[in-house]
């Protein structure tokens, strides 16, 4: 398989190209948290399916020695202004990566973890036929913040959630919320809570990564 090089897209990204397959590839881009960066949740590549290519960008915005994706006035309170534009960005940053990569578009996937996962959700909500699935794990819908919606595409859209039942940030009633939301818009959502807080653990990754192989099993990946 060539090896793969990062190319200059509007965000700063990193990539880890499949261990196994044929391009064009089913591919995941991770967003990561607040006060971190494209270094994070790429880490996670080794849990799920080594067919997959990852492409993990940085947040646009500087915070704490870190990156966030928008301003915060508080917990589930985004800057609208700042919401808005980087929304635009990773819509931008997305057409990019899709063409600059042997990524095939019916099999991307998108990976959030908190503020990422707001990330995901909101796009995935808008044009959810631009993704074949969201993995959104510790987060919340973001409605509030007038994101657009097209219910109709939403219905039989893989989601799965994950949640830490004492995650001192975002509650876990947050993310039963996103689940219920969601099952009332026609998702097909699956959706797991685990004792640890706001984080990721062995047992979160091996329920996604069943998942995952569910979907590639599915859609033309078996």
């Amino acid at each position: 398989m060539a090896p793969l090089a990062a190319r200059a897209l509007s965000l700063e990204h990193l990539l880890r190209a499949p261990r196994s397959g044929p391009a064009p590839h089913p591919a995941i881009i991770c967003l990561h948290g607040r006060g971190s960066n494209e270094a994070d949740l790429i880490g996670l590549a080794p849990y799920l399916d080594d067919r997959l290519l990852w492409i993990s960008p940085r947040a646009p915005l500087d915070i704490m020695g870190g990156y966030e994706w928008y301003r915060m006035a508080g917990i589930g309170l985004p800057v609208q202004p700042t919401f808005e534009a980087t929304q635009r960005a990773l819509d931008q940053f997305i057409a990019e990566a899709v063409a600059a990569y042997p990524v095939d578009a019916k099999r991307l996937y998108l990976m959030g973890f908190s503020q990422g996962s707001m990330m995901a959700y909101a796009f995935a909500l808008g044009q959810p036929g631009r993704v074949a699935g969201v993995i959104a794990q510790s987060g919340y819908i973001p409605l509030t913040s007038g994101i657009a919606v097209d219910e109709p595409g939403l219905k039989g859209k893989p989601f799965i959630i994950t949640h830490g039942l004492d995650d001192p940030l975002i509650p876990v009633q947050w993310g039963r919320e996103a689940r219920d939301w969601l099952a009332r818009a026609g998702a097909d959502v699956e959706y797991h809570d685990f004792p640890m807080g706001h984080s990721v653990s062995r047992e979160s990754m091996a329920a996604v990564a069943q998942w995952m192989r569910k979907r590639l099993a599915e859609n033309n990946g078996a």
